[in-house]
């Protein structure tokens, strides 16, 4: 009799657990799309700690502090507070923008953001609820989390490129070709719609691995894209983007050409904001190794609609705030080549005045993050070179 009446007294006390756990309230998101990312990694350990830390890659960024045993560093996502100007400090931009709040996915047809709304914001960037909640709370997930704590919901856009438009365009629906923040157009118009390749945004940015999406759950491990968005700060997706050929179009005389072909991204490089650019640098050496001759061009989008140029440095001086800033540090630059779009091969002439003799000649592209920075910016790469050997009579 006693035996069973603790048999009955433990299985009481098991359905009572098993109630509470069932009346226990889902998690919920008050703060929307300023939820901070370390709230989510609480389960999503190996996502936050891509998303952070950039644990496994190669993307670098000089904005931030990590852990001296992590070698590489946060995602540009996670650093995104702030924007350093080149004459010195920060401007506290991308953030604003970013913060639009939860919104609902566009189709590819339909870009730009909401008006930025940072209530809630506080000191993070780019969550990974800005992303993955819904304006009715809901976590987006590629696949059924009919376990998850919190309510869920399917999204298959979620590994779209149109998730991206959110963000990676500017506010218009009109193509500026060659300008600045342009970067899901040029996916959409150069790459996607002339059928120069099937990937999305995801495909390239955020490659999958096998793995628990919440490491204490009893799922099996399953394809996963790495939330590192390498780009512009990896060598990795530098060194894929441009190929570089010299030709010499006489074998007798040193008249040049430079092929430039866009064949490994699926937008135009540089891409992004217009501190961005690609320096093709192209130096002449004689038999001695003594350099004869020297070129650059620079690649770089445009601040605005209109080429810049040096021309509109006293007309930039009716303009006022951060666009007289910045309108008048692109002029001052001068004019340069636009971007190189997907699929797009520029040819660059050039005839060199030489002795005649042996030549070599050696080109070098490298990219840099802020072409208005000086020194050049701590993380310029070098994407790729190219050599030949000519003769000149």
């Amino acid at each position: 009799m006693k035996r069973s009446l603790r048999l009955m007294g433990t299985v009481f006390t098991m359905l009572m657990s098993i109630s509470t756990i069932a009346l226990a309230e889902p998690v919920t998101f008050p703060k929307g799309a300023a939820t901070p990312s370390e709230t989510c990694g609480e389960c999503h350990q190996v996502l936050f700690k891509e998303y952070a830390l950039g644990v496994g890659s190669d993307n670098h960024s000089a904005n931030h502090s990590i852990p001296a045993t992590v070698s590489p560093a946060a995602t540009a996502h996670a650093t995104s507070k702030f924007t350093p100007l080149a004459s010195g400090g920060s401007v506290e931009w991308c953030r604003s923008c970013h913060f639009a709040g939860s919104f609902n996915i566009p189709g590819k047809n339909e870009v730009g953001k909401q008006m930025p709304n940072v209530v809630n914001a506080g000191e993070i960037s780019i969550t990974c609820a800005t992303c993955h909640l819904t304006p009715e709370g809901k976590v987006r997930s590629v696949r059924n989390s009919k376990n998850a704590p919190h309510a869920s919901v399917v999204e298959p856009a979620l590994q779209t490129s149109a998730v991206c438009a959110h963000c990676h365009v500017d506010t218009t629906n009109t193509r500026i070709v060659g300008g600045q923040y342009q970067t899901y157009l040029e996916w959409r118009d150069d790459f996607h719609k002339p059928g120069l390749g099937a990937q999305e945004c995801q495909d390239c940015h955020m490659p999958r691995t096998l793995r628990k999406v919440a490491e204490d759950s009893d799922g099996a491990p399953v394809a996963v894209g790495r939330h590192l968005w390498t780009g512009g700060h990896s060598a990795q997706r530098l060194g894929g983007s441009l190929s570089l050929s010299i030709i010499q179009r006489d074998q007798d005389k040193a008249i040049l050409s430079f092929s430039v072909t866009n064949i490994g991204a699926g937008h135009s490089v540089p891409t992004g904001p217009n501190a961005r650019g690609v320096y093709l640098s192209v130096d002449v050496l004689d038999r001695q190794g003594v350099s004869r001759a020297r070129k650059e061009w620079l690649f770089a989008p445009n601040f605005s609609g209109r080429p810049d140029d040096k021309a509109f440095l006293e007309e930039d001086k009716k303009l006022s705030g951060y666009e007289a800033y910045a309108q008048t540090r692109a002029d001052a630059q001068g004019m340069h080549e636009p971007p190189v779009r997907a699929g797009e091969e520029r040819l660059l002439d050039w005839n060199p005045s030489l002795a005649p003799g042996l030549y070599t000649v050696k080109a070098r592209l490298r990219y840099t993050t802020d072409r208005f920075r000086t020194p050049a910016a701590d993380d310029e790469k070098e994407m790729g070179n190219a050599a030949l050997l000519i003769t000149n009579k």
